[in-house]
């Protein structure tokens, strides 16, 4: 196509060209082409050669839609091809689709293409960046040098003591720091040597006051700067110094270290960013940021600083006062979302790569794509911070300031204390404990499997803490059910059990064997996991912290759980008061304990003997006085009347003829005679005597005069006879007339009257 008045025409064509072929498809598809194959060798090699030919123009399509792209076109070789790479079908359309939303977007301005100068310069950051950016598993734990064996302090795995602050000196401290670091109790640690200092810290007076948002520099233009020297960091403490807020955020590591790394931080102001190197050997030498980070008259600006704090004092001695949280202020505002994530699309519009959260923040020299990531946390950090403050001085009350909220709550992520990860292996309580890993499986396991179980958690948790490893370089979690389930005895079970195995292990597999099969052995008298569970309190169940964990034993109250009620909220006690106790040689039987727990049933005898006795016990009742036999009675009719009598009242007496009395009179004398003199007849007989007396009984009538039709009148011009005094009037229309043919329950019940009849059929 030369020009865009081309198109039209070729689309109109390629439309009609594919609506053409879906139909000869769908007309082809409701045919028997099997049995046309079979019947006709032509059309099988014909059908053949059709089939090949749009599958080669399939896999043509594909790679040329993939051309460029990340993504790989499968090959369809036959028709069986197709549903195994599916999958990979389906994953190129859906690339072609989402390539013209953005053509589209793009065309109506939704998004907006970068300059001549911005392209150039994303191509050469693209050529300068390495095609796959290193991961944490792109690397197993020889491949890079540990920058952590270069430290001045080096890391003691083993050490289960509790965590001693690594503060040399102490700026703007309201108390000195030899008085707040005295230990009141050894088993709890060392308070936090800020304690006093966070506590006491308030907003300056700019934060309660709503005012326009400063608009953030252009990522490309604002001064990013690597600091890897200690004469850096002076000179950018120099310039954080004179900052009224800073943005603050870090990248951490944890695969390849027992505790983990600070591998980066970085730091922002209102015109200029900093990305800092944690990772030299002369990495405390950053202590000397407390000049900054402990002013409270700087406002601190951090995202989601819960476990920030934690790394900050664990391997800087970093702490921060004065510190607001953006995630407690998206909580405080109701935000659907609280991410930082979420944050920069409201208020920056701007969409984070976060392929770059699994990176292995160790490497260097920093990837570019890599850098711009981590700057970018915290370059548009303080203008989320006045859009965030404005909305919480808007929707703040004079009773209810939401800003005081944000301080308290951030308070309290910055009291945090670091505590080592030390657990108790006999009772497995602690951090990262084997009992917090069965309390929230549903894995049952047997005596045996309990003790391996234990035994190799805590032979995992030694190797990592020797290699100085994250425990799922050794094995992950769901290895460690694995090997408990299936109790390996070999090596051959025990390497396809933990397939793959890495590298930590497979040098340590005997040892581990061995481990297994003393666990083994020595669980086949030990305790089950449902011996040693113990029934959640209120004090187990809330203590996170030190402070919570030292709850008395007198709030140790049991939490709310279900129990059965001992009186029947349908029955009542009407159960408990029929109760009867259980004859000792009578077993009762399943179906007769139901019923009678069902239904409050009086007691039943249980013998023949029991029974006559209670027959013969019972009072005798009075004996009806005999009545005059009835007469033979008609066949029986579906239709009957019950009537209510309600009282004495009038009725018409049917005379009786004295002949027919007398009758009645002497059959009844023979009937009670014969009755009283022979036993009943037998059936035969009482039917033949009924016919024949019915027969007896019934007069012959006279055989009917035969229909005169000439002589009578004509039905279909027939008028009906009038009465010229009567004039017939219609009867007026009643709305309400079908109301009352509704049931009973729509209208209010009539009381029912003495002498009504129902009739049932």
């Amino acid at each position: 196509m030369d020009s865009a008045a081309d198109f039209p025409p070729f689309q109109q064509r390629l439309t009609s060209s594919l609506v053409q072929m879906t139909r000869t498809v769908g007309q082809l598809s409701t045919e028997d082409l099997n049995f046309h194959r079979s019947s006709n060798a032509e059309v099988s090699e014909s059908l053949d050669e059709q089939s090949g030919r749009i599958l080669s123009l399939t896999s043509s399509i594909l790679k040329a839609a993939t051309a460029g792209t990340d993504i790989s076109a499968p090959t369809l070789q036959d028709e069986d091809a197709i549903e195994d790479n599916w999958r990979g079908v389906v994953d190129v359309i859906d690339a072609l689709l989402e390539k013209a939303d953005a053509c589209l977007d793009e065309f109506t301005g939704v998004i907006k293409r970068l300059s001549p100068s911005q392209e150039q310069n994303a191509a050469k950051s693209a050529k300068k960046a390495p095609s796959k950016f290193p991961t944490i598993y792109d690397y197993g734990p020889s491949k890079i040098p540990k920058p952590q064996l270069q430290f001045e302090r080096q890391t003691d795995n083993t050490d289960v003591t509790p965590f001693k602050p690594l503060l040399k000196t102490k700026p703007h401290a309201m108390v000195p720091l030899k008085k707040s670091l005295k230990v009141a109790d050894p088993a709890v640690g060392y308070p936090s040597p800020y304690e006093t200092e966070i506590r006491a810290a308030k907003f300056p007076e700019t934060v309660y006051v709503d005012s326009p948002p400063v608009d953030y520099l252009p990522f490309e233009s604002t001064t990013a700067t690597f600091v890897d020297t200690v004469e850096g960091v002076k000179e950018m403490l120099g310039e954080l110094k004179a900052a009224k807020e800073i943005a603050i955020d870090l990248e951490h590591h944890d695969v390849h270290s027992y505790h983990g790394l600070v591998s980066l931080m970085q730091i922002s102001t209102r015109d200029k960013d900093w990305v800092v190197d944690t990772l030299k050997p002369w990495r405390e030498e950053l202590q000397m940021l407390n000049e900054v980070f402990a002013d409270p008259g700087i406002l601190k600006v951090l995202h989601g600083s819960s476990m920030d704090i934690i790394w900050l004092q664990r391997d800087l001695g970093l702490y921060i006062v004065g510190m607001f949280d953006t995630y407690h202020a998206a909580c405080a505002l109701n935000y659907p979302k609280r991410s930082l994530k979420y944050l920069l699309q409201k208020f920056v519009n701007f969409e984070a790569d976060k392929r770059y959260q699994m990176a292995d923040w160790r490497i260097r020299p920093l990837p570019t794509g890599m850098f711009d990531y981590a700057r970018s946390d915290t370059h548009y950090l303080l203008h989320i911070y006045d859009h965030l403050r404005n909305e919480l001085v808007a929707n703040s009350t004079p009773g209810n300031l939401l800003i005081d909220y944000v301080l308290e709550r951030s308070k309290g992520e910055a009291l945090q204390l670091y505590e080592r990860p030390v657990y108790d292996a006999p009772t497995g309580q602690g951090a990262g404990g084997w009992y917090d890993y069965l309390s929230r499986s549903s894995a049952i396991v047997s005596k045996e499997q309990f003790a391996v179980f234990k035994a190799v958690h805590q032979w995992r948790d030694e190797v990592a803490r020797v290699e100085d490893e994250g425990v799922q370089c050794v094995f992950p979690k769901h290895m460690l059910f694995k090997v408990a389930h299936a109790m390996p005895l070999d090596l051959g079970t025990l390497f396809r059990t933990l397939s793959p195995v890495t590298p930590i292990t497979k040098e340590r597999a005997d040892e581990l064997l061995e481990i297994i099969k003393a666990a083994k052995v020595e669980g086949s008298t030990g305790p089950e996991w449902r011996d040693v569970y113990v029934k959640p309190t209120r004090a187990n169940w809330t203590a996170t912290t030190a402070e919570q964990a030292r709850l008395t034993a007198a709030e140790e109250e049991p939490l709310p759980t279900a129990d059965r009620c001992e009186v029947s909220q349908f029955w009542g006690t009407i159960l408990a008061a029929q109760e009867h106790p259980v004859h000792p040689e009578y077993s009762v039987l399943a179906s007769a304990e139901a019923l009678r727990l069902s239904l409050p049933l009086p007691p039943m005898p249980k013998t023949v003997s029991e029974a006559r006795e209670k027959l013969a016990a019972a009072p005798v009742p009075p004996q009806p006085t005999p009545t005059p036999a009835k007469l033979p009675e008609k066949e029986e009719n579906n239709v009957f009347t019950v009537k209510e009598r309600g009282g004495p009242r009038k009725r018409k007496v049917t005379p009786v003829d004295g002949a027919a009395n007398e009758a009645l009179s002497l059959d009844t004398e023979d009937v009670s005679s014969s009755m009283e003199a022979s036993e009943m007849p037998s059936k035969k007989q009482r039917r033949k005597d009924k016919k024949n007396k019915s027969a007896s009984q019934t007069p012959k009538s006279e055989e009917p005069e035969p229909f005169n039709y000439d002589a009578a009148d004509s039905v279909l011009h027939s008028k009906p006879e009038q009465d010229p005094t009567i004039q017939r009037r219609k009867k007026p229309f009643n709305p309400y007339a079908k109301a009352l043919e509704a049931p009973s329950g729509v209208r209010k019940q009539k009381r029912e009257m003495s002498g009504k009849a129902f009739t049932f059929r």
